[in-house]
């Protein structure tokens, strides 16, 4: 957790750094899902806030789930850089950790937009 919390910490200052003129708020952009699995009946979905740097954008997301039978717990968190290749082509990596903040998977990938 205190790695999530540090890295998270240095996009932010990264990020004020970068473009101070336009405020911190105009850097980060909060954002949340939130879903239903009708066979797990289970809510879930996930929690972050994107910070963009130049023309790389950076993703601190937790993600967590609940159903009937227990409270709301965290099930991983995630780190999401992507780098747009044109108007709807991005380039991206993503850090994913489970439930205990341990190393889970790193993946690389590209996403078309249409």
């Amino acid at each position: 957790m205190k790695n999530l919390i540090l890295a998270s910490a240095i996009v932010v200052l990264s990020a004020v750094s970068v473009q101070a003129d336009g405020g911190l708020m105009s850097l980060i952009k909060p954002d949340a899902s939130l879903q239903y699995g009708f066979k797990t009946k289970k809510w879930s979905g996930d929690m972050g806030a994107t910070a963009t740097l130049g023309r790389v954008s950076i993703r601190p997301a937790l993600d967590w789930s609940y159903s009937s039978s227990t409270s709301i717990g965290i099930d991983g968190a995630s780190v999401k850089s992507t780098m747009p290749f044109g108007s709807k082509l991005s380039a991206y990596s993503k850090l994913s950790l489970d439930g205990s903040f341990k190393y889970e998977d790193l993946a690389i990938g590209i996403e078309l937009s249409f």
